[in-house]
């Protein structure tokens, strides 16, 4: 997959080096919005950073283990979403993401996971996807809660992002209850 379109002008591309200028924009122009939730905000400093962290990502994926995407939302990047940390012995993913503050209270993120999802489970040797979200990030957590993933713990002081320490919800979704 190199690109999809999800409809109504949402699109998931394969995160690749030639999107380092749009995306690092996409950072520079939200750090106030995205620091509070995400410590790579302050060391990303230029779009070399950005494009080293895209080739990364496609190693990862040429060995099995992530898969990162960009979300488009009517041919602009908005967004970030991937597959991390894919454990093949103990066949658990988690998945992670974060979005242009504009874009944000749209469901894009939500149709966008939705989609990862589904290619976890079919093209990953995975039977559980993990989300971690911030306590008080409720935009982020109302994310696996519409997927009808399940709430099941809650870390404290687990999460760090510059100068926030926050507690940490686990969501959980096993291939059974996906398929199901």
């Amino acid at each position: 997959m190199l690109r999809e379109d999800l409809g109504a002008g949402l699109e998931l591309a394969l995160a690749v080096p030639q999107h380092a200028e749009a995306l690092f924009e996409l950072i520079d122009a939200g750090r106030e919005h995205l620091r509070r939730w995400l410590p790579f905000v302050d060391a990303t400093r230029d779009v070399d950073h950005t494009r080293a962290f895209l080739k990364d990502q496609l190693r990862e994926l040429a060995e099995g283990r992530a898969l990162s995407l960009v979300l488009f939302h009517h041919g602009r990047a908005v967004g970030v979403l991937g597959l991390n940390r894919v454990d093949a012995v103990n066949r658990v993913a988690s998945v992670g993401y974060w979005l242009a503050e504009d874009a944000t209270g749209q469901g894009l993120m939500t149709r966008a996971v939705r989609r990862l999802v589904e290619l976890a489970f079919a093209h990953f040797p995975v039977d559980r996807i993990e989300i971690h979200c911030a306590v008080d990030n409720r935009a982020s957590c109302a994310i696996p809660e519409r997927l009808g993933f399940t709430r099941e713990a809650v870390l404290r002081r687990a999460l760090r992002a510059h100068e926030f320490v926050d507690d940490r919800v686990v969501w959980g979704l096993l291939r059974e209850e996906w398929e199901g």
